[in-house]
């Protein structure tokens, strides 16, 4: 079966919860319970195959088991994706170098030619440079060589998956469009073979991702080499400088365009050779040169990071060096060779890696005033992970939880007891171990929480009783300990002071600026701090499925505060409709002092269970703001 847009969009929903309100997911999705009813019960078949299983409850609530096999579920499902009108179009013209007339176009796609029509105006005006019409000849698809195949894997991207690409164009071609009519076997098979040869090449390596566009690439350049056309492709080149040269590779390029009879003029190799460049995503040989040639890019970025967020990575040699392979990709493909993320990887890594993904939108800020390059969600998500990797590697010390442990079975069962808790839970500190009669003679434990096998009588600190075994049940204690703790701490000076406003208004810009208001007001923050927080949207929405989490530059705030926005009417923000928002103005000193403040605080808001009992709370009538503060903070604790 096909998935429709609507299927994905409940899909992804579904994924996040273990019972799900039916009707804050009919709000979500803008259509009525009974009607969401109706589609979920068709949708659940088709999930039932994958192992997942949702079981209508009373009160308008569906539980849902078998999550682990939603994975398996958006792997699968993105392909089937039903394929837009407009791109079966264009795939069509892309894969014909001469004019079609409309009824052509209208009887291999399978819709009416009045329909076509219709589409095709739409079309036309949407692409004037790349599509062009001519009376009494037809459709065609005017732009170069090289936009044609980018815009071909473009649009088959998606449809690609797993590791036999061969199968995945059959699926491909009986659910959306006769791609085999345009390929034959054999120009399939010398596009994998081309793909097992690069697996093995000694300079770089590829991504899945990567292989994938190369495939669709190298499957195309097959065919216009088998055809009598005569158009080469042009080297995309950005004035940034000669490319490290890795020696050997062009020969060896020579080499497999002979061998697989690609097209083999001297335009084409290179074009082959830029294409390896710009797809790799890990790099072997001439890292030293890459590495000098971004050095000041990267440099400038850590920069960045350092005077918003307050985080220095300038001594993380990993990350230098993966930031330079990948910025120095991203410059050489240009605005060329864009490939789309499913949005729903996006917003996973969102919630995820909150403060990763800030990075991230700092780095493209940059990259897009430096080099006039938009940044996709895709660069966007791979430059999150190379600096959410970095934040694990530098968490930092003062964030972890201090624990003491009190045991009176002696020091050996003690330090059995300190490692366990260390090897389970990596953001707490053992402060120190003690006989309940040390312990005793404490008169002020530098402690946030005490683990202990003994009694404690006397004490206002957290306690958690434990046994000797610990067994995985009192390290989740602890662990839900911990998380409280450092819950607390936060929310006792951001939600329990926070300015609260209700607004009506319309649209993001006008609900950012009434938020910022008050702070420029109160002398929270700089003028400037608004245009900061706008730019941050453009960027990348913070919208999830009901909040939204507004933020700007932190050099620009002179003390710390939170900002809740309660919408009186669901507002549109990006592709959501936004219940509350909230503004969280960090300073750049708060930052020095708690550098995992941002990162925690969003992480928390952005956990599915904690949004929906947030939009429950805001759909509540005649809630007085007080109350919601306390029950926003029971919801957060």
């Amino acid at each position: 079966m096909r998935f429709t847009k609507r299927d994905m969009e409940m899909i992804g929903y579904l994924k996040d919860y273990d019972v799900v309100d039916l009707s804050s997911m009919s709000d979500y999705l803008e259509v009525s319970v009974k009607t969401l009813k109706n589609q979920l019960k068709d949708l659940s078949e088709a999930l039932e195959e994958f192992g997942i299983i949702i079981q209508f409850m009373s009160g308008n609530r569906v539980m849902i088991s078998g999550h682990e096999k939603f994975a398996d579920v958006m792997n699968m499902s993105i392909p089937r994706f039903e394929m837009e009108f407009e791109r079966r179009v264009l795939l069509l013209l892309v894969l014909h170098d001469d004019f079609l007339i409309i009824q052509d176009i209208a009887d291999t796609l399978l819709v009416s030619k009045s329909y076509a029509e219709k589409q095709l105006a739409s079309i036309m005006k949407k692409y004037p440079d790349d599509v062009q019409s001519q009376r009494h000849y037809g459709i065609r698809y005017a732009a170069s060589q090289n936009r044609r195949r980018e815009l071909f894997v473009k649009i088959m991207f998606p449809y690609l998956f797993g590791e036999d690409y061969g199968a995945a164009l059959k699926q491909f071609h009986q659910l959306h469009f006769p791609i085999l009519d345009y390929f034959t076997e054999d120009q399939t098979e010398r596009a994998q073979k081309a793909i097992q040869l690069l697996q093995e090449v000694k300079w770089f390596r590829f991504t899945d991702e990567s292989m994938q566009q190369i495939f669709l690439y190298i499957l195309f350049m097959a065919r216009h080499g088998d055809s009598d056309s005569t158009e080469k492709a042009k080297i995309n080149s950005r004035d940034s400088g000669e490319e490290p040269e890795f020696e050997g590779l062009y020969e060896w390029i020579r080499t497999l365009c002979h061998t697989l009879h690609l097209p083999e003029y001297e335009e084409e190799l290179r074009y082959l050779y830029q294409l390896l460049l710009s797809l790799r995503k890990q790099k072997i040989a001439c890292q030293d040169q890459i590495m000098e040639k971004m050095s000041l890019p990267v440099g400038e970025i850590l920069q960045a990071v350092r005077e918003k967020l307050s985080v220095d990575f300038s001594q993380d040699e990993e990350l230098i060096q993966g930031l330079s392979g990948h910025l120095y990709t991203t410059m050489l493909r240009g605005d060329h060779m864009d490939v789309e993320t499913d949005f729903y990887t996006v917003k996973s890594m969102k919630r995820q890696y909150p403060f990763g993904f800030e990075m991230a939108a700092i780095a493209a800020d940059y990259i897009s005033d430096m080099y006039k390059l938009s940044m996709k969600d895709d660069e966007l998500i791979y430059l999150a992970i190379h600096f959410q990797a970095a934040i694990e590697r530098a968490k930092d010390e003062r964030e972890k939880t201090k624990i003491i442990i009190v045991c009176h079975f002696g020091a050996a069962a003690a330090q059995i007891i300190r490692a366990k808790i260390e090897r389970k839970l990596s953001n707490v500190e053992i402060a120190g171990m003690y006989s309940l009669q040390e312990f005793s003679q404490l008169e002020a434990p530098e402690c946030d929480c005490i683990v202990t096998t003994e009694r404690i009588i006397k004490t206002e600190l957290p306690v958690v009783y434990i046994s000797m075994a610990l067994p995985g049940r009192e390290i989740k204690k602890i662990g839900e300990c911990i998380r409280e703790i450092q819950i607390n701490r936060l929310l006792e000076m951001n939600i329990l002071e926070a300015i609260i406003l209700h607004l009506d208004e319309k649209d993001m810009p006008a609900a950012v600026e009434a938020m910022v208001r008050p702070l420029m007001e109160e002398d929270y923050v700089e003028e400037e701090y608004l245009q900061t927080v706008l730019d941050r949207e453009k960027i990348s929405s913070t919208s999830l499925c009901h909040i939204a989490l507004p933020h700007g530059n932190p050099a620009l705030v002179h003390s710390t505060r939170l900002v809740v926005a309660r919408m009186n009417q669901p507002l549109l923000w990006d592709d959501s409709r936004i219940q509350c928002a909230f503004l969280f103005a960090v300073s750049s000193e708060m930052l020095k002092e708690k550098p995992m403040l941002f990162n925690t605080f969003y992480r928390i808001l952005a956990n599915p269970d904690v949004e929906e009992n947030i939009r429950k709370l805001q759909a509540e009538e005649n809630v007085p703001d007080e109350v919601f503060r306390q029950r926003l903070f029971q919801i957060l604790r």
